[in-house]
């Protein structure tokens, strides 16, 4: 595991803790309450860093509710189906030796997971997989079937509730690391 991937695991591991601390100190919504009623559709525009070619990445999540309180029906937890769009800027090998970064465009779809810990703070998990456009594929050059093509998705992360509506998140996984701005309607 990388000097990166530690750390970012370290940070993830650390705001959840306070999401922990956070959610025992507050609100109306805690976690140990079930959730009863409707969930919002989710919209979610994030940018951040990519593990796969050192580059940017960023995008467009729409999430849709599938469970309206989750896996585990005594907390407070609600399940998403997500589908989306990444861009990604990244770095890659071109023509044997030399490095170039160049575009790529990701197709993901996932499982969101979130818990709500109160009225300001929730955390989740999402895993999926992504159809994977390589920048080769926009370039005209050859493609190899071995260069991409379909990712594994896995990240944890928490949203800030700013509001009802808005929410900042931040995204710890792979393909990569993103913040961004949550909106729920």
């Amino acid at each position: 595991m990388s000097a990166l991937t530690r750390l970012a695991a370290a940070l993830t591991f650390c705001a959840l803790l306070g999401v922990t601390a956070a959610a025992d100190a507050q609100g109306s919504v805690d976690i140990r309450r079930p959730h009863t009623g409707s969930r919002p559709v989710q919209l979610d525009f994030h940018g951040g860093l990519s593990w796969w070619g050192w580059g940017a990445a960023t995008g467009v999540r729409f999430g849709f509710p599938i469970l309206e309180n989750g896996f585990i029906p005594s907390i407070n937890n609600a399940v998403y189906l997500n589908f989306g769009a990444d861009f990604y800027w990244v770095r890659w090998r071109r023509n044997g030796s030399d490095w170039d970064y160049h575009a790529g465009l990701g197709l993901p779809v996932t499982l969101h997971w979130e818990f709500y810990f109160d009225e300001r703070w929730s955390a989740f998990i999402e895993v999926g997989g992504q159809v994977f456009f390589h920048p080769r594929f926009f370039r005209g050059d050859p493609y190899d079937v071995y260069e991409g093509g379909y990712w594994f998705v896995a990240a944890a992360g928490g949203s800030f509730h700013i509001n009802e509506n808005v929410l900042l998140t931040l995204r710890v996984g792979s393909p990569y690391v993103a913040f961004g701005v949550t909106f729920q309607f």
